[in-house]
């Protein structure tokens, strides 16, 4: 479990269950310092708690005491981890690795360690698109975090703009397994956040574990989460329906069609509590209805856990599982044709990034 301040005030996670708490862990969120979305500001270490209009500069003076009301307010929660805040720049400053080692990772350390806090320090670290296609910048990044003697592993979260739901993009993906792989061969435990179905993909570079987010603005990470944008129109995206078999979310429309045209339309959905209710004919499909998610959480948990230990075994299954899932639209297609955000077009690409990335793993 991944905790996230906009979402939950401050005393109802500390009142929280403390068995939820220790097999996860609490994303600070510090990523804009003066933006106080949601419940973000009920938590001690949000910077406008020390002062109004909080701003870079005040970091000079404030560093430390953030770090420490940080640190000890996941303390106090009982965390299995202690996670280091991370920045949030459109474009890093030049300064930015340094700025981030000197307000945030430093204190943070320096403070655990002076206080004998036996708890593994987690660094949050935000790739951005062009830290994983430019080299240059991919090994800044890597040495900037491997680098760091105190902290077992990184909560790690890639950055990306993809207008698909799926992301197609060869080079990227292919890049985030090697930008993990390194973080792994380096001994390293790695810790994915924001992730859509491309979790199964970057399971196959063994990270320590993948998080599976509900709404798409949990399953890929944007900075617009973290701002107020009340003022914006927002169009609501249609109700979809994960399937493991497909290794898709389909639109409820296609699912109303194949309903129509496909007698055995229901075989291409997986079992759970939640599908018999929404498979029934009075069901409202909507984005915000919980059964969906539930459905997904349920079957996707499943369909991950279920990966082989052994990384070949691991890599051959994700192979099958795509080979059959394209097979399965095929059949489809004969009766029912989908769009690019609910069809198989990002599985060729998937499964081209895991030969690629088989061949780096013999070389």
């Amino acid at each position: 479990m991944i905790f996230s301040p906009v979402n939950i005030d401050a005393d109802k996670l500390l009142a929280l269950d403390g068995k939820l708490k220790q097999s996860g862990f609490l994303d600070p969120q510090l990523y804009l310092l003066n933006e106080a979305k949601g419940t973000l500001d009920t938590y001690p270490y949000f910077p406008g708690n020390l002062k109004p209009d909080f701003t870079t500069p005040d970091l000079d003076n404030s560093h430390i005491q953030l770090a420490q009301l940080c640190v000890d307010y996941q303390i106090m929660n009982g965390f299995h981890y202690l996670v280091i805040p991370a920045r949030y720049y459109t474009d890093n400053p030049t300064t930015y690795f340094a700025q981030s080692t000197e307000y945030f990772v430093t204190p943070f350390c320096d403070y655990v360690r002076e206080n004998k806090i036996q708890k593994k320090i987690l660094l949050s670290v935000i790739v951005k698109t062009i830290m994983l296609t430019d080299e240059q910048k991919r090994n800044e990044v890597l040495n900037w975090i491997t680098g760091h003697q105190d902290i077992e592993g990184v909560y790690l979260i890639f950055e990306n703009n993809f207008s698909s739901k799926q992301i197609k993009d060869f080079d990227y993906l292919l890049n985030a397994l090697k930008f993990i792989k390194i973080l792994k061969d380096n001994q390293m435990e790695v810790h994915l956040g924001y992730n859509n179905t491309e979790a199964l993909l970057f399971s196959i570079a063994m990270p320590d574990s993948v998080s599976i987010g509900s709404y798409e603005n949990l399953r890929s990470f944007g900075i617009k989460r973290f701002q107020d944008m009340e003022k914006s129109p927002m169009r609501a995206p249609n109700a979809r329906l994960y399937s493991t078999q497909l290794l898709q979310w389909v639109d409820y429309e296609y699912i109303q069609a194949m309903k129509v045209l496909m007698p055995d339309y229901e075989h291409y959905f997986d079992n759970s509590e939640f599908k018999p209710l929404m498979f029934k004919p009075e069901f409202k499909w909507h984005f915000a209805k919980p059964e969906p998610y539930k459905h997904y959480f349920y079957v996707f948990d499943k369909q991950i856990k279920s990966l082989p230990n052994i990384q070949e075994n691991r890599i051959e299954e994700l192979k099958l599982t795509i080979k059959n899932a394209l097979k399965l639209f095929k059949e489809i297609e004969t009766k029912v044709l989908l769009d690019d955000d609910s069809n198989g077009s990002h599985l060729p690409t998937w499964f081209n990034v895991i030969n690629a990335f088989q061949n780096e793993l013999t070389i």
